[in-house]
């Protein structure tokens, strides 16, 4: 199980201050988020080019925006310079993309179980149209002061979008959504098996289909129908998986 004190302990007073310029590049910040490595970063753009038709200017341009804030520790991959982190979302996104079209969906409701700042949401955003995918809500379950540097951090940058942030003390019974896709990338199989039981017993009854980026623990049945492949680039070790469903 992650301790989150410290992380939650920082978030807050980012949010208080209302200054988002530079806490990517913080070691407070660094522990749970923003620590992907550059040589990851490298994976990430192969895996791009290799199954995706996402394009280096595609590339460049999300990383761009996605990077203007909080000044991340870049790294200069020759035709852009920016965070691993960014380039794990893109690649992230697309995993996804492509699942919600091999279901046959062409929109959807998502709610996503631990966002971090938001860049995974913002990613899906940014390529849903490359995808013919529409987003008709996209709800972010998290603790609260992360649900607030979300709610600053993706009005900066898609103030357009239709997301709510909710309180993860809830674990879902508060949304009155059904038939939702569920994402948690590096997010429920780190919490502890009793928060993970309260989200299979009141969120997980309103998804039907979903994605994870799973870690920590082994996968076992939450009560899906799943696949299970390798993560692409293995960052972690034995346990880090995607689970589709």
């Amino acid at each position: 199980m992650t301790d989150y004190s410290g992380y939650c302990s920082f978030i807050r007073s980012i949010c208080d201050s209302g200054d988002l310029s530079s806490f990517k590049s913080s070691n407070e910040y660094r522990g749970i988020l923003e620590h992907v490595s550059p040589d990851n970063g490298t994976d990430y753009i192969e895996y791009i080019n290799a199954y995706s038709d996402i394009t280096e200017e595609g590339i460049e341009g999300f990383c761009k925006l996605n990077d203007s804030i909080g000044n991340p520790i870049l790294t200069d991959y020759g035709f852009t310079k920016a965070s691993p982190t960014s380039l794990r979302y893109i690649f992230h996104s697309h995993v996804i993309f492509k699942h919600i079209q091999s279901l046959n969906l062409t929109s959807v409701d998502i709610v996503e179980v631990g966002g971090g700042y938001g860049g995974l949401s913002l990613a899906i955003h940014y390529f849903s149209n490359r995808y013919n995918i529409h987003i008709n809500s996209y709800t972010i379950v998290d603790l609260k002061a992360a649900s607030d540097l979300q709610r600053l951090y993706l009005k900066k940058t898609i103030p357009e979008a239709n997301i709510y942030c909710v309180d993860a003390e809830m674990f879902g019974k508060n949304i009155d959504r059904n038939n939702m896709f569920l994402i948690s990338n590096y997010c429920f199989s780190e919490i502890s098996p009793e928060y993970q039981k309260e989200y299979i017993t009141y969120l997980f009854p309103k998804v039907v289909h979903g994605f994870m980026a799973w870690n920590c623990i082994e996968p076992y049945n939450f009560g899906f129908n799943t696949r299970i492949e390798e993560e692409r680039p293995n960052t972690g070790g034995m346990y880090n998986k995607y689970i589709y469903f």
